[in-house]
């Protein structure tokens, strides 16, 4: 059977007061769009026009933010990734962020189906005073069709460098009966769905308390439990829900308090 396999690549440059595309690139069942924002920070959609990802196939994105330049990319819609019979879906992700640049990078949630397998690997480039903001949630199974993860895995791995230094690296490594795993995690039982959102900048401490109020068992969403700290120029929150829904809305209001909700991509609320 032929394996999907698609590769994008997004460049952003400062332009005055605004930012605007620099580089565009897409092969396979990777395609971009470019919605006109009245901001002036710019915004990519990423497309995987396969519909899903599964047993094999294979995602390459790349995004470079020049010095100065602010934006958005996240993705049309929510990953799938559905059964394999042998091989994982791997997605590769490279970020590049010059001086000075602001980049967020905020994809929607990735659906893990029943005997899906994910091996996910996002790389940063940071260098001076660039920052980043960047999410990764995960939903086993969707709630309102009745669906559960009682086997499958996902391997999510982050590396952050800064002027050619490691400063945070991170791996996310589920197997097996991923939803009961996931439901360990707290005493709430049923939870499916978990994020991890990860800021890199000299004012990552001003990050964490911005957000302090939206986390912790005793001041967040009845449905939700969360948790941030401040590392040191890197700040990392972690959100766990019963549902997508749930984890949307939690994560709306983290995003909207590190960034602002100018930032938060159209494609979220259609």
């Amino acid at each position: 059977m032929q394996r999907a396999e698609g590769r994008a690549e997004v460049g952003f440059k400062a332009a005055g007061e605004r930012t605007v595309l620099a580089d565009l690139f897409q092969s396979g069942c990777c395609k971009v769009r470019l919605p006109r924002l009245p901001t002036r920070h710019a915004e990519a959609v990423l497309i995987n026009t396969s519909g899903g990802l599964t047993d094999g196939d294979r995602i390459e994105q790349r995004i470079d933010w020049q010095a100065g330049a602010n934006a958005v990319v996240t993705t049309q819609a929510c990953e799938r990734i559905y059964r394999s019979r042998e091989r994982s879906a791997e997605i590769r992700n490279r970020l590049s962020l010059a001086d000075r640049a602001f980049g967020l990078w905020l994809p929607q949630e990735t659906i893990l189906f029943d005997g899906g397998r994910l091996r996910r690997e996002a790389v940063a480039h940071l260098e001076g005073s660039a920052r980043l903001l960047s999410i990764e949630a995960v939903i086993a199974g969707r709630s309102a069709m009745g669906e559960t993860v009682r086997s499958g895995e996902i391997r999510d791995g982050w590396r952050i460098y800064r002027d050619g230094e490691l400063i945070f690296a991170d791996c996310t490594g589920l197997e097996g009966d991923i939803a009961a795993k996931i439901g360990r995690w707290n005493r709430r039982s049923g939870c499916r769905a978990f994020a991890s959102i990860i800021y890199a900048g000299e004012d990552s401490s001003a990050k964490c308390a911005a957000i302090r109020p939206f986390t912790g068992p005793a001041t967040s969403d009845a449905a939700t439990m969360s948790g941030c700290t401040d590392l040191g120029g890197i700040m990392l929150a972690r959100l766990i829900a019963p549902d997508g829904l749930a984890l949307r809305r939690q994560l709306v209001r983290c995003l909207a308090a590190l960034a602002g909700r100018t930032y938060l991509p159209r494609v979220w609320s259609t």
